[in-house]
């Protein structure tokens, strides 16, 4: 036989080796991989370890270490509700940075898996719980006395709870989708990124709750449940009990009002925490909790200046927790994504071998902001948010009185009207309008997609006004919050109010760009709610979130308004009353008045285009 026939039959069945082992890796559980793993990268896994807390309750750990390590070591700790011995995050984070070094302690939280505790809400006893033990990571002698933190969605909202300690082992963390842990920070009330606006996140909230929400389960949740048919069941407070009986956290969430000082006790941030530790916090712009995560580094920057120097914001395409994926996957709902790798993993080593180890700069060079602008596929970096290069543009609603559906005589201008006249769609909350992507999680219908996706199912019905802007004549850069404010009646002593802005294509096509919610007996505040009077004005302010978005000239510019997005969002049922324990609900007439004396609009924070010598991101990658 020839060699080079040889050779060729060699490569061929190692390439087919390689593939079986890859089909193979991919079948086998990741925890089962994990002893292997540890062989290979010469990481020694001790998964019994305990750590007692002050009131006597013992916490399940476990400690990934390099062999061989001579001299004490910088500590990366994880916490997480999921299983430390199964979690795949938790389990590449504990691989990933032992390999490189470091020590690495994951710990299930109190109440969860092998931890002990009987009576898990999030995020109780989550200060106290993490600053004992770091108390213990410092006085190990493999230990060098700091600790960094690192996770994503719970992972990162675990690690705020800890910043509020500011405990000096804490010597900086890397919170990625943790706008949950904003408690009423900036006027936020998210609590765990479950209302928005007042209004109750129900299809991401009880996908959770019916997973991991049981208060005495130490065991594996469920894989699969029928949310998709139990989230139309009244009362909302039912909704979770029905896929998963017992005792759930869920329930405390529903019933807890939301000016209740009781939300005090569950450690989330609130405007009275001043964070000190150093963050590079990464964000993404169809996150569910992304205005939480803003509010927090804001806060930051508003308090603490010089702890606002070492934090760095990322803000990248995708939905949640996607920010390392979304380069691989090309898009974000049904918008094409190119140019949106970082090097996010090389990030984390520089900032941890800084802080830690006291080896490099710190990414000294990273702005304090950098977001990607969708629609534009780029990187932009900016010293705050919204840039202090954006400037404020309000785009006003305008009609001849019929601007029910996408057929109708619904405008946005840059002027207000000077005659005030009404939109009125009646709200019916047994027929809401169904959610169309945005920050959708959790329905478990399949068909259901987030993000940015075509609206114009949506806005043929008579309970959606649409306003639409003439054509643009030049392309239109949104950096910033998005708010609306609306001049509203009902015929209700309580309905919400939804705001949608809107990408229109010459072809029609509809793609949503932002959205928010507020329900309006919040309209002065959670900590002071009140009914409407039925048929008087008055004046919402809706919170829309931020984004970075380009609207190409030609475009149009669209406000959708609503009272309902479901099952994204908790019904109102209109009564006035507790809603979540109510199933009798109520229609509501609600009205927009705009023109003249009523001054509603759309509110955008605009970055011109080009900017000068053009502020894109050209740091280290």
């Amino acid at each position: 036989m020839r060699p080079a026939l040889v050779w060729w039959i060699v490569l061929v069945a190692l390439a087919l080796a390689a593939g079986a082992l890859f089909v193979l890796r991919e079948r086998i559980p990741a925890n089962w991989q994990q002893p292997l793993r540890a062989l290979v990268f010469n990481v020694r896994i001790d998964d019994d370890v305990r750590i007692v807390m002050p009131d006597g309750t013992p916490l399940a750990g476990t400690l990934y270490r390099p062999r061989g390590a001579d001299s004490p070591l910088p500590t990366i700790y994880v916490r997480l509700p999921y299983d430390r011995r199964r979690y795949g995050e938790a389990l590449g984070e504990g691989m990933f940075f032992a390999r490189n070094g470091y020590a690495v302690l994951v710990q299930d939280v109190r109440g969860k898996f092998e931890s002990g505790g009987d009576d898990f809400v999030p995020w109780r006893h989550a200060t106290a719980d993490g600053a004992a033990t770091l108390d213990w990571i410092a006085a190990q002698p493999w230990s060098n006395g700091k600790v960094g933190t690192i996770g994503c969605s719970a992972l990162g909202e675990l690690q705020y709870a800890l910043a509020r300690a500011n405990h000096p082992a804490h010597a900086a963390m890397i919170p990625m989708a943790a706008g949950g842990a904003a408690g009423d920070v900036a006027g936020q009330a998210g609590y765990f990124g479950a209302f928005e606006g007042g209004v109750f996140q129900l299809a991401s909230a009880a996908g959770w709750f019916s997973k991991h929400g049981l208060k005495a389960s130490h065991g594996p949740w469920p894989e699969t449940l029928d949310m998709a048919g139990t989230l139309r069941t009244l009362p909302t407070l039912d909704v979770v009990r029905r896929v998963r009986p017992g005792a759930n956290a869920y329930e405390d969430f529903l019933q807890t009002s939301l000016g209740d000082p009781r939300w005090r006790a569950l450690d989330y941030v609130s405007e009275d925490d001043r964070p000190r530790v150093p963050a590079l916090v990464i964000d993404t712009w169809g996150d569910p909790s992304l205005s939480g995560t803003l509010a927090i580094t804001e806060a930051v920057r508003r308090h603490s200046p010089d702890a606002a120097a070492n934090q760095h914001v990322v803000i990248a395409p995708g939905n949640h927790c996607e920010h390392e994926l979304i380069a691989g996957i090309g898009r974000f709902g049904d918008l094409p994504v190119r140019n949106a790798d970082r090097p996010y993993r090389e990030w984390y080593l520089a900032w941890f071998d800084y802080w830690l180890r006291g080896k490099g700069d710190g990414l000294a060079k990273l702005p304090a902001y950098q977001f990607f602008v969708l629609n534009e596929q780029r990187w932009l970096s900016s010293t705050q948010w919204p840039p202090a290069e954006s400037r404020v543009q309000a785009w006003y609603l305008g009609s001849g009185g019929r601007a029910n559906g996408r057929d109708g005589d619904g405008v946005l201008a840059l002027q207000p009207a000077r005659e005030t006249n009404a939109d009125e769609f009646l709200y019916d909350p047994l027929h809401p309008v169904p959610s169309r992507g945005g920050p959708l999680c959790c329905t478990g219908d399949p068909t259901q997609q987030s993000g940015p996706v075509d609206q114009r199912d949506v806005e043929v019905r008579d309970d959606v006004l649409v306003y639409t802007s003439a054509p643009l004549q030049a392309p239109l850069r949104i950096a910033g919050p998005l708010r609306a404010q609306l001049v509203v009646s009902s015929s209700a002593p309580d309905t919400d109010f939804v705001a949608r802005l809107v990408d229109v294509s010459p072809d029609g096509r509809a793609i949503n760009i932002q959205e928010g919610a507020l329900r309006a007996r919040y309209r002065d505040g959670v900590e002071r709610p009140s009914p409407m009077t039925p048929g008087k004005r008055y004046v919402l302010d809706v919170p829309m979130r931020s984004i970075a978005y380009l609207l190409p000239a030609g475009h149009r510019l669209r406000l959708d308004i609503t009272s309902s997005s479901f099952p994204r969002l908790e019904r109102n049922l209109n009564t006035g009353g507790r809603n979540y324990d109510e199933s009798a609900p109520a229609k509501a007439l609600n009205r927009i008045f705009h023109g003249g004396d009523a001054v509603s609009f759309v509110e955008l924070s605009v970055l011109d285009t080009p900017v000068p010598e053009e502020r894109s991101f050209v740091g280290p990658r």
